[in-house]
């Protein structure tokens, strides 16, 4: 489990993140949703600790994070699988080297072992044959495959996706939900997804939090959101007439 507690965070006179507080459990997916500026990436970035709050805490499980020490920290990062929005693959080094570097960074294992460990987590994002190319060789689906080969590589109880889907194809988008769900529930991992696709919320989905203006406006299973009554989060959801029309047929039945 994953849980922040009072989470205030401002870039000089903007406060973008105001007393958010929130649980992401174990085995569920767990999704962070909102519109643009909202806050949802500044709350990924401060839980991971690429930022750090003004004021509030973040724990992994009872391990608290953020004021821990650099030991601490660093045994917990080594937890943390993390995929980054556009997959952020480094581009000059081949899909298995850029497997290899959390591998290379934290694991004590031999040559032998990691690049039987890269096999495995290739074969687990159902990608063949790429050891060898580059990333700018695959196409926009494959190199958010590899990026969550390199995220599993340390086998995380911890995943955390900044916008997974984005740039991809509808069809493209439902198989990397699809994955990100199958590898949660074989890894009992506690993952975080930051998005603002509702289909990917409706499809995945277990435990959803809506952030409105840097402040944790609405949470609760996403069969709820259909009966919620909260303006904003309505607003958001249904933004697009396909939505409205499930709205309407939901209350008609």
């Amino acid at each position: 489990m994953i849980s922040v507690s009072g989470i205030y965070k401002s870039f000089g006179k903007l406060q973008v993140l105001q007393g958010v507080s929130a649980e992401f459990e174990t085995g569920k997916v767990n999704m962070i949703i909102g519109k643009s500026g909202s806050g949802k990436t500044v709350l990924i970035k401060t839980i991971i600790g690429l930022h750090y709050p003004d004021k509030g805490e973040v724990f992994f499980n009872d391990r608290e994070f953020t004021k821990a020490k650099f030991i601490i920290k660093k045994n917990i990062r080594q937890e943390i699988g993390m995929v980054f929005q556009g997959g952020a693959l480094f581009t000059s080094l081949t899909v298995q080297d850029n497997i290899l570097l959390p591998l290379n960074t934290f694991s004590d294992l031999s040559k032998k072992e990691k690049l039987k460990r890269v096999d495995f987590c290739l074969g687990r994002v159902n990608l063949k044959d790429v050891n060898k190319m580059y990333p700018t060789e695959l196409s926009g689906g494959m190199q958010k495959r590899a990026a969550i080969a390199r995220a599993i590589a340390l086998n995380p109880k911890y995943l955390v996706c900044d916008e997974p889907n984005s740039g991809l194809d509808p069809q493209t988008a439902i198989k990397i939900d699809n994955l990100i769900k199958e590898i949660t529930l074989e890894y009992n991992m506690t993952t975080i997804i930051n998005s603002h696709d509702m289909n990917s919320v409706m499809e995945i989905g277990d435990n959803i939090m809506f952030i409105f203006e840097g402040k944790k406006w609405w949470e609760g299973h996403k069969n709820n959101i259909f009966d919620s009554d909260n303006e904003e989060l309505n607003d958001f959801v249904f933004a697009s007439e396909l939505y409205k029309k499930i709205k309407k047929q939901y209350n008609n039945l």
